[in-house]
């Protein structure tokens, strides 16, 4: 695969990735170490459940 193909395959994974949400776990883990490193973390599946509650409370961040 030329690094040409790699960077546009890497990108479409990022890409799809970030639209489907499936980034936000990492982006909350990053956020914790950096800003709460004294805090628990929350395992992917509260902090999932957490996510899906706040979705229903605020509706209008969603398109459906």
């Amino acid at each position: 695969m030329t690094a040409r193909l790699r960077r546009a395959v890497t990108g479409t994974l990022w890409y799809v990735r970030e639209v489907m949400g499936e980034n936000a776990y990492e982006r909350y883990l990053a956020h914790h170490d950096r800003d709460h490193p004294d805090e628990p973390v929350l395992s992917r599946r509260e902090f999932e459940r957490r996510r899906m509650d706040e979705l229903e409370i605020k509706p209008g961040r969603r398109c459906c």
